[in-house]
């Protein structure tokens, strides 16, 4: 059985599923759809066409589905919001939905930590297990795949791509593409080497051995990196190599590199 708290408000048309817990002083518009076990804490604003997936909990002072920043955004466009399962949204936490210069709708996945203060702009996709730490910001366009740490005070450049399982350090600023499995930082952000930490955590050491053997050849190399990462990717048995190798071959926005004197020593 759901909860609402009397002091909140829930405009005629929303849809709450069961086991939903509404606190003091939320709104909740006619267009938001609220799946079972959604918790709004308190002082939630969850507005326009947005849905929530079950089991997510909403912490005091965050705005949800509130329309775009983009100059582009006309009153009455039909745009979106979803976000998936499991989501843990902390306070002051931003999220806009998306823009009919995009596909109109921003996507959340599922299990993610967003941090307090952290936004997430218009035609975001935001992959399984992120983690954005306070006051990172992704901005409009961006693709974040699964995985991924976000460090705090990191802004995203507009249409940036980070990579599955990469890590992006505090108070970096990221303006071009970050494969996946790398560490990156600095302002401007840098693929520095491998995420070491979070490959050990999660991947055997055959795989780890074979992306370290494929980020060597890939960022030492006097080719080009295309050209080499094709090679890897034609002749690599390994599918987290193919993976990795996918991505530059794909990548169009550059890939930012500087050599760590330590890098040898992944």
């Amino acid at each position: 059985m759901s909860f609402i708290h009397p002091t909140a408000i829930i405009e005629d048309g929303a849809v709450i599923g069961d086991d939903v817990y509404i606190g003091p002083y939320c709104t909740v518009s006619k267009d938001v759809k609220l799946a079972n076990g959604v918790h709004l804490v308190s002082h939630v604003v969850v507005d326009g066409d947005t849905y929530i997936g079950e089991g997510t909990k909403i912490f005091p002072f965050s705005a949800i589905g509130t329309v775009p920043q983009d100059i582009s955004y006309k009153k009455g466009d039909k745009v979106k919001l979803i976000i998936g399962k499991n989501n843990t949204i902390r306070e002051n936490v931003l999220i806009n939905p998306g823009t009919l210069k995009d596909e109109g709708v921003t996507i959340i996945g599922d299990n993610n930590l967003f941090m307090g203060s952290t936004h997430v702009a218009h035609d975001a996709k935001i992959g399984n297990h992120v983690i954005m730490v306070n006051q990172s910001m992704v901005a409009g366009h961006v693709i974040v795949e699964d995985h991924v740490i976000i460090g705090g005070s990191t802004p995203v450049h507009q249409f940036v791509k980070l990579g599955e399982y990469s890590m992006i350090a505090g108070g970096a600023a990221v303006a071009q593409d970050i494969p996946p499995f790398c560490l990156a930082e600095g302002n401007r952000a840098k693929v520095k080497s491998l995420n070491i930490v979070g490959l050990r955590r999660n991947f055997s050491q055959d795989d780890i051995n074979e992306l370290k053997k494929a980020f060597r050849e890939v960022f030492r190399s006097e080719k080009g990196r295309k050209e080499v990462a094709k090679e890897l990717f034609e002749n690599s048995k390994n599918e987290k190599v193919k993976q990795f190798c996918k991505f530059i071959i794909d990548n169009k926005r550059g890939i930012p590199y500087e050599r760590k004197n330590d890098v040898k020593n992944m």
